[in-house]
């Protein structure tokens, strides 16, 4: 009983924080921090502007920049509009090779959910439910 009771005695022990002293509760009399002071070393709330002796940057005109530019605010084509374009040839005109390679990558990782979804379900037990 000794050796049993000196063996569990190891993974009985508490750990160091459980042992730290609790910490005071916050009575109704204390006062409340500075709402209004930010916390930190002194001059931590003075903001510099490195900008300041520099004029702001001109908007330049839509001709100087790149034409990709304009097309990341552009949401990109979906699964489906894709598979319209390259399986069934609905608007292949204007296909890209970017389009066709988003295509390829989303088909493909289609192609393993279906697969992953077909081998649970011939492993599982007959009377076992998947909900």
């Amino acid at each position: 009983m000794a050796a049993t009771a000196r063996w569990f005695g190891g993974l009985l022990r508490l750990s160091a924080p459980r042992l730290a002293p609790k910490k005071a509760a916050r009575g109704k009399g204390a006062a409340p921090a500075q709402a209004g002071v930010p916390a930190g070393p002194p001059g931590a709330n003075q903001l510099f502007n490195i900008y300041a002796d520099r004029p702001d940057e001109e908007i330049k005109p839509d001709s100087w920049y790149p034409k990709w530019l304009f097309e990341l605010d552009k949401q990109p084509k979906n699964y489906g509009e894709l598979s319209m374009m390259f399986v069934h040839g609905v608007g292949i005109e204007e296909a890209t090779m970017s389009d066709y390679q988003r295509f390829l990558r989303q088909h493909r990782k289609l192609v393993i959910k279906i697969n992953n979804l077909r081998l649970k379900k011939s492993k599982r037990r007959p009377g076992l439910k998947i909900a």
